[in-house]
């Protein structure tokens, strides 16, 4: 089954003119659509709606992923930027036999949540209030399930990029 990813930019979160120029060795910051059109991006989609659920949680979740754009163009390893608390790891669980970590970074409350694919890519998996460290089990197999769909797609060649026009993405 054919997935689309949107790369997250400064540019598909609102910024006309991007304060950086996209490096080469960057981490592409993807993230899971309904279908070809950009505006079904789910992980946006998990921003907006903590925004409107609660503004201080809509706010926390911009900042961070405005801080995560710039720490990706860098190259480096995303946690090497940020402290322990800000970000580790959050879960791993076992898939066709490989163990597969999941990744968190923290703003608040707030946690985006990643995962390290091949080719310089972090899978954006997760946007969420987290008022307690733990995850709950219903909260694991969301993000197992999320993730084991990316992993899918990418053993099978069947992941579609798409590329929104300059303020596209509402």
């Amino acid at each position: 089954m054919t997935i689309h990813l949107l790369e997250i930019t400064e540019t598909t979160i609102g910024k006309p003119f991007p304060d950086v120029v996209p490096r080469l060795d960057r981490w592409k910051l993807m993230a899971r659509c309904a279908s070809q059109d950009p505006n079904t991006c789910y992980f946006l989609k998990q921003i907006a709606d903590l925004g409107k659920s609660n503004r201080v949680d809509g706010k926390a979740a911009l900042s961070a992923l405005a801080k995560l754009l710039q720490v990706a163009q860098t190259g480096q390893p995303l946690e090497s930027f940020y402290d322990k608390k800000q970000s580790h790891q959050l879960h791993e669980f076992d898939y066709k036999g490989i163990t597969h970590v999941v990744w968190r970074l923290r703003k608040g409350d707030i946690r985006l949540v990643f995962y390290y694919a091949e080719g310089k890519v972090v899978f954006l998996a997760d946007a969420l209030a987290k008022r307690q460290d733990k995850l709950s089990v219903g909260e694991k197999i969301k993000l197992e399930n999320e993730i084991k769909t990316y992993i899918d797609a990418e053993q099978a060649n069947e992941i579609c990029v798409i590329q929104p026009e300059v303020g596209h993405v509402k």
